[in-house]
């Protein structure tokens, strides 16, 4: 299976790229990056994509075969409202759409392309809650993100699945006492997010909106499968 991967160079995009070059059915990966990798594996290919609005036919023909796309692409804070809201918002969105309506018409058998987005716990869905009392413009940016992708769902059905993931607070894999510090800071480890958000891009969910208690309970189970008693690639 070939997927698409965005925010490679980050915490989380980073380990789900080293978790994607362990798994067996994983075989291609294509990172969208302004900027090259450090690292170097036979399944990854790395495109330099400067403008993450558009994608030219050249870009786009690379990515001919591909599945599924993870978006860790984003940031929580930046320069300006407006900045903040192209990165999360529109790139976000004018990727799912390229992707469903180029990619998925493509795809065979019935299969839709399938969109895992990272956002985050405490997303405010509901845009006319202007007075949150904090982190306001984030949490109603990556709520408008989900609603759109879940109408983009909505209005190509036989195209794209669209998947939202809500981490709360991610942790480090060597973090000290991980299991005290899940339940109690409301937290996954990165390692069990990544194996989570992976499986999602290879086999789907049942529910369009993945939340915490999810994500690390079906993480842990598909980390320890996906080892076997094997080291973790990002330790």
């Amino acid at each position: 299976m070939k997927i698409i991967l965005t925010g490679a160079t980050g915490f989380i995009g980073e380990h789900v790229l080293s978790f994607a070059r362990l798994h067996p059915a994983i075989t291609s990966i294509l990172v969208l990056s302004r900027r090259n990798l450090s690292m170097m594996h036979p399944k990854v290919k790395v495109i330099i994509q400067k403008d993450f609005l558009n994608y030219s036919d050249e870009i786009l023909e690379a990515c001919t075969g591909a599945e599924a796309c993870i978006w860790s692409l984003g940031v929580a804070r930046s320069l300006s409202p407006e900045d903040n809201r192209k990165i999360n918002l529109d790139y976000t969105l004018a990727a799912a759409e390229t992707f469903a309506r180029v990619l998925g018409s493509k795809l065979e058998d019935g299969r839709k392309f399938r969109f895992v987005y990272l956002s985050g716990m405490m997303t405010e869905r509901d845009q006319t809650k202007k007075n949150l009392w904090f982190m306001a413009e984030a949490r109603l940016i990556r709520g408008e993100v989900e609603n759109k992708l879940i109408e983009l769902q909505r209005q190509l059905p036989e195209q794209l699945a669209s998947y939202v993931v809500r981490p709360g607070g991610v942790l480090a894999t060597n973090s000290l006492f991980p299991s005290l510090l899940e339940p109690l800071a409301r937290a996954i480890t990165v390692d069990d997010l990544a194996a989570k958000m992976l499986d999602t891009a290879i086999n789907g969910h049942r529910t369009q909106i993945i939340e915490l208690d999810v994500l690390r309970d079906e993480g842990k189970t598909l980390k320890k499968r996906l080892l076997k008693g094997k080291k973790s690639p990002t330790e």
